[in-house]
């Protein structure tokens, strides 16, 4: 009797808390199969497709990263809302060349092998990085010719394995500085003055090879698979001098490539916009002059910049390839409701910005499945948190126009507001 009573006194608990929440205008939390949400994939698929990244291990401390692969739910959702997927560390030069006489295929085999047995699409991330690669193949003990021809062995090889199967590649990743200071404004269109400065050096790329390991990597990639598509890729655009810093660079290694061929195609095919953003306080996007101050939190002003100046650039497109948006830290702890609240709205302006240049945009990928695997999680950046449970986030994205008006009465009732045959 007594048991009896208490579990009649704590249902009644959870329906008056049901009830406060819709009393304050916050619908109470539907637990989501995977399969029972509307697939963003499908929503999306008029404008670009929808890409994220995968992992045949656990990564990170104490595994936060689970391998998706292999995990059934994690496969399910990859396959109900993403088209195109991105090895977030398996196909990175440290991972797959790390040592001289040693070439690592394990992983990324098992992620082509997934994605070709699920009819994804592939992106190859990254060929030519400062950042997790071997020290061997570009340090201050390697001759620039040894560093040349240690780029073109990584490039071939990797590039040779998947030719014809990768569709795209990461050719050069954030080889710009961070923000580049005024003292690096790409003044007169001269790029080289913006580059990259890492533990108080020039990257070793460039120690190597100078700036022109950059157009160097392009060839050589361009060589080892004439079919791919090939991307600059950076993050930090919503810097307006970064932003202008990478228009110059790609105007100029295109307009020499195509006057040298003779032909209409792009040496660089692709400016890929990271989007690794932080969210500050609810605000109108409004303008600004970002041209000298720290870019963060970001205002999409500045990224809308970014878009507005790259698609000037003859026969280029773009992508959004590794979006995540962090609200503060949370020290690894679920966002609280304002703070999931200011999450969600950024991201629906965000697509609100991406779905009006859609007509250049290429893909928009998501860098992560789950807060808790996310390499920026105590941001909890994602469009799913704990136990794959969607946020609101998720819902922004799925109708940002609809969100936006309304975000209460869009999450009491997501299925009056998301065509039903984004459900099936």
């Amino acid at each position: 009797m007594k048991a009896k009573k208490w579990i009649l006194a704590v249902a009644a608990s959870v329906v008056a808390l049901a009830l406060v929440f819709v009393a304050c205008g916050t619908p109470p939390r539907q637990q989501w199969a995977v399969g029972e949400l509307p697939s963003l994939g499908s929503i999306w698929a008029d404008y670009f497709p929808m890409g994220n990244i995968i992992a045949s291990v656990n990564f990170g401390w104490q595994g936060q990263h689970q391998a998706d692969i292999g995990n059934p739910e994690r496969e399910a959702l990859l396959k109900r809302h993403f088209e195109i997927l991105t090895a977030e560390n398996e196909m990175k030069p440290s991972w797959v060349w790390p040592h001289r006489d040693e070439f690592n295929w394990e992983g990324a085999d098992r992620i082509m092998e997934f994605a070709e047995a699920n009819g994804f699409r592939v992106h190859g991330h990254a060929l030519v990085w400062h950042s997790q690669s071997s020290v061997w193949l570009n340090n201050d003990d390697v001759s620039p010719a040894e560093a040349r021809a240690n780029m073109e062995e990584f490039i071939n090889t990797v590039m040779g394995r998947w030719a014809g199967r990768i569709e795209s590649w990461d050719v050069v990743n954030e080889a710009l500085a961070s923000w580049p200071s005024a003292e690096q404004a790409p003044t007169d269109g001269n790029w080289r003055n913006s580059l990259r400065i890492y533990q108080g050096q020039l990257v070793p790329w460039q120690r190597r090879l100078g700036p022109e390991y950059i157009e160097l990597a392009f060839r050589l990639a361009r060589a080892a698979d004439p079919t791919a598509i090939l991307y600059y890729n950076d993050y930090n655009f919503n810097s307006r001098l970064k932003a202008r810093a990478a228009f110059y660079m790609v105007r100029e290694i295109n307009e020499r490539y195509r006057a040298e061929t003779g032909g209409t195609r792009n040496l660089i095919e692709v400016i890929g916009m990271q989007g690794h953003y932080h969210r500050g306080p609810i605000t109108e996007i409004g303008e600004t002059n970002n041209d000298v101050a720290f870019p963060w939190p970001v205002n999409l002003a500045d990224i809308r910049y970014a878009i507005e100046l790259f698609r000037t650039l003859p026969d280029i497109q773009i992508s959004i390839t590794e979006l995540d948006i962090t609200v503060g830290d949370t020290g690894e702890r679920p966002l609280t409701r304002r703070q999931e609240r200011e999450q969600a709205i950024m991201y629906a302006q965000a697509f609100q910005i991406f779905r009006e240049h859609h007509d250049v945009i290429r893909r928009v990928s998501i860098w992560g499945v789950d807060d808790p695997g996310s390499w920026r999680r105590r941001g909890s950046p994602l469009l799913f948190g704990y136990y794959l449970q969607p946020k609101e986030a998720f819902w922004a994205v799925a109708n940002p126009d609809a969100f936006l008006a309304n975000p209460d009465a869009f999450l009491r009732n997501p299925r009056a507001h998301i065509d039903a045959r984004h459900w099936q």
